[in-house]
C-alpha cells in the first residue's frame, strides 16, 4: 500500500504546500473539489486509512494543512466519527479569511453526513455576508432544531415571522425561545418574550401557567410574580373576571401579603359578582378586604359565601342534591327531593353544603332521569369526561371516573368497551391534558392541545 499511486499523490500535494496568507488568498473551490476526487479515489481502492494516517500525520507538524485536514475531516464524517475538528478547523481557517465560497462548499459537504451546529452558524455567516437572508433564515431554523441551547437566534426567526404577519409561526419561536431564556437564566429576555407571547397569544393560559411556574422554581418567585402582574394587566382590561381572578391567586401563592394585590382582587370579585345581590355582604363576612385577615382563609371563605345564591345548587351528605329557593337576611331556603323548604342560618349552610354547578355529574344524576343520563354518556364520551373532570375542580383520574359511572349509571361489562374508548379520548382528544402533578391525573384544557404537544 505504501507504493499507492493516491497515497504518493497524497506526499506530493503535502510537500509542496506551503501555506502562507497570500497563498490562502488564492484558493479556490475547485481545489477543494480536487481533494474530494482524491478521497473518492482512496474510498474505491480501499487505502482510506492510509490516507488518513499520513494526514494526521502531517497535521502534527503543520497544524494548518488546507489538504491534511480537509482529507482527515472529510475521512471521519464519511464513517459518522464524533469528532470533527479538523474540519471545523478548516472552515474557520477559510471565515478568518473570508474565503465564503470556500466555507459555503465545505460547510454543505460537511451538512451532507447529517446536521452539525458549528457548520451551520458558518454556512449561515456566509448567507449573511453574501446578504441572501432568506437561505440565513432557513440556515438558522436549521441549526436551532439541533442546538437546543441556543435563544437569540430563536428569536431572531420569531421577529421575522411576526413582522412578515406569521402570528402563529412567530408565537411558535417566541415560546420556544423563552423556554431557552429560562434555562439560561435570561430574566430580561424572559420578560421581553413573555410581553410578546401576552401581545399574539394571551389565551394560552396553560402555556403561560407552565413558564411562570418554570420561572418560580429555577429563576425565583418574586420573578414569577412580575409577569404574571403583567398578565394579570392583560385580562382585567379584557374584563375577564374569571381568569384574572385565577391569575391573582397564583400571584398571591408567592406574595400572600402584598396589600395592592388584596385591592385588586376585591376589586374582581365585584364585578364578576356585580348582579349577585349579596357580594358586598359576603366580601364583609369574609374579612376579604381586611389586611389581619390570612388572604387565602378570606378568599376560601368568600367564595363560598357568594356561591349561594338564588337557583343555585347545593349538596348535602344527607339529604343530598338541593336547590336554593329563596336567601332573606341571614336565612336561606332549600328545596331538597325530600325536604322541600328547608330552612337554615346563612352561616350552618355556608359550613354544611357543598354548592355545585349546574352540570355537575352529581346534579345531572338527580334531575335528569336514569335513561337520559345513560344514553348521553354511552353516546357521547368527550362530554362524559369533561362533564366528570369538571365537576372535581377540573382533576379525576380514571378510578375517579369508574365510580362516578359504575354501578349507578353504567353496569360493569358496559364499563369495560366505554372506559377502552374513552382512554383513547383522554390520550389523543385535543381538549384533555394531564394535571402537573401526575400523567394519571385529567385535566380538560382551555386550549386545544396538538397531540405533538400532549406527546411532549
Amino acid at each position: 500500500m505504501a507504493d499507492s499511486p493516491i497515497t504518493k499523490k497524497l506526499q506530493e500535494r503535502l510537500n509542496e504546500e506551503k501555506w502562507t496568507r497570500a497563498t490562502l488568498s488564492g484558493y479556490t473551490v475547485n481545489q477543494i473539489k480536487e481533494l474530494d476526487a482524491l478521497f473518492h479515489e482512496a474510498a474505491l481502492e480501499k487505502v482510506l486509512d492510509e490516507v488518513r494516517d499520513i494526514c494526521d500525520d502531517h497535521i502534527g507538524h503543520s497544524k494548518n494543512s488546507i489538504d491534511a485536514l480537509y482529507l482527515s475531516g472529510i475521512i471521519a464524517l464519511s464513517r459518522q466519527q464524533i469528532d470533527d475538528s479538523n474540519m471545523i478547523t478548516l472552515i474557520n481557517i477559510f471565515a478568518d479569511n473570508r474565503k465564503w465560497n470556500i466555507v459555503e462548499y465545505v460547510c454543505q459537504r460537511i451538512l451532507e453526513y447529517g446536521e452539525n451546529r458549528n457548520a451551520l452558524l458558518r454556512l449561515a455567516e456566509c448567507y449573511e455576508n453574501d446578504d441572501k437572508i432568506d437561505d440565513m433564515y432557513s440556515t438558522w431554523e436549521r441549526l436551532i432544531r439541533v442546538d437546543y441551547e441556543e435563544a437569540d437566534i430563536v428569536k431572531l426567526i420569531a421577529e421575522k415571522k411576526e413582522k412578515e404577519g406569521d402570528i402563529e409561526g412567530a408565537v411558535d419561536y417566541y415560546r420556544k425561545a423563552v423556554h431557552r431564556y429560562i434555562n439560561k437564566g435570561l430574566f430580561s429576555n424572559v420578560k421581553e418574550v413573555w410581553n410578546k407571547l401576552i401581545e399574539h397569544a394571551p389565551s394560552d393560559i396553560d402555556f403561560f401557567n407552565h413558564v411562570q411556574r418554570k420561572i418560580a422554581k429555577q429563576i425565583s418567585e418574586d420573578k414569577a410574580a412580575a409577569l404574571l402582574t403583567d398578565l394579570y394587566k392583560h385580562y382585567k382590561a379584557e374584563s375577564d373576571w374569571d381568569t384574572a381572578i385565577s391569575i391573582l391567586k397564583s400571584i398571591i401563592d408567592y406574595d400572600g401579603k402584598n396589600s395592592l394585590i388584596r385591592k385588586e382582587i376585591v376589586e374582581c370579585y365585584k364585578a364578576k359578582h356585580a348582579d349577585h345581590s349579596h357580594v358586598d355582604e359576603y366580601i364583609r363576612l369574609s374579612n376579604l378586604s381586611q389586611s389581619y385577615r390570612n388572604i387565602h382563609e378570606a378568599i376560601a371563605d368568600f367564595e363560598k359565601h357568594i356561591s349561594f345564591d338564588v337557583g343555585n345548587f347545593v349538596y348535602h351528605r344527607t339529604w343530598n342534591i338541593g336547590r336554593i329557593r329563596s336567601i332573606k337576611g341571614d336565612e336561606i331556603s332549600i328545596d331538597f327531593a325530600k325536604k322541600r323548604d328547608h330552612r337554615m342560618g346563612l352561616k350552618m349552610a355556608v359550613e354544611s353544603l357543598v354548592t355545585l354547578k349546574k352540570d355537575h355529574i352529581w346534579v345531572l344524576k338527580a334531575i335528569w332521569s336514569k335513561e337520559k343520563l345513560h344514553d348521553s354518556i354511552k353516546k357521547d364520551i368527550p362530554w362524559a369526561l369533561k362533564t366528570i373532570i369538571k365537576s372535581f375542580d377540573n382533576r379525576a383520574d380514571v378510578k375517579k371516573i369508574k365510580a362516578e359511572l359504575v354501578p349507578s349509571v353504567l353496569t360493569a361489562s358496559e364499563w369495560t368497551s366505554w372506559s377502552s374508548k374513552a382512554r383513547d379520548f383522554l390520550k389523543t382528544d385535543s381538549m384533555f391534558g394531564n394535571a402537573p402533578e401526575s400523567v394519571g391525573i385529567f385535566i380538560v384544557r382551555d386550549r386545544p392541545l396538538s397531540y405533538e404537544e400532549k406527546i411532549y
